[in-house]
């Protein structure tokens, strides 16, 4: 179960990695329009978002607490680059907290995944923990890696393919 979406999410992962690449660690959290999602807020998300996930899996929780506020689904991005980490930091936890969700997949038992997704705001287009898991290694991942690839084209920078 969930190999279509561990082998997206892979493929996310490096895609992430490859945006990230040609980035300057001073751009991080350049906004070319005020409200613009900027590539350390879109990483810190997806990686926030993970960690929530891990959790919900019956793993444990490996963020600071001062993540969810930074980084979850009602923050605010701001273009102060001294608010968020280093590119190398983002980038290392997006990738292990991705992994750790791949990983307690292989182990979670049937009736978790049955169970009703405990975020009350998609309950009702993601009712089982299972959707919510499909979504957040696919489709979430990959609305917010279309934000980034978006940026790039707006300060200057080409895209991938």
């Amino acid at each position: 179960m969930f190999a279509t979406e561990i082998h997206v999410n892979s493929f996310l992962l490096n895609y992430a990695e490859g945006l990230l690449k040609e980035i300057p660690e001073e751009r991080m959290a350049e906004q070319p329009f005020p409200g613009v999602n900027h590539p350390a807020w879109i990483i810190g998300h997806l990686t926030n978002t993970a960690d929530a996930v891990a959790v919900i899996l019956g793993g444990s929780k490996e963020l600071p607490e001062s993540w969810p506020k930074l980084f979850g689904r009602d923050s605010e991005p701001t273009s102060h680059r001294e608010d968020y980490p280093g590119k190398a930091e983002l980038l290392d936890l997006l990738k292990s907290r991705y992994w750790a969700v791949q990983q307690l997949l292989s182990t979670v038992p049937e009736s978790l995944l049955k169970a009703a997704n405990p975020r009350p705001q998609m309950q009702d287009r993601l009712p089982a923990v299972s959707d919510l898991v499909s979504f957040v290694l696919t489709g979430h991942f990959g609305i917010h890696l279309g934000q980034l690839s978006t940026w790039r084209r707006l300060v200057g920078m080409g895209r991938l393919f």
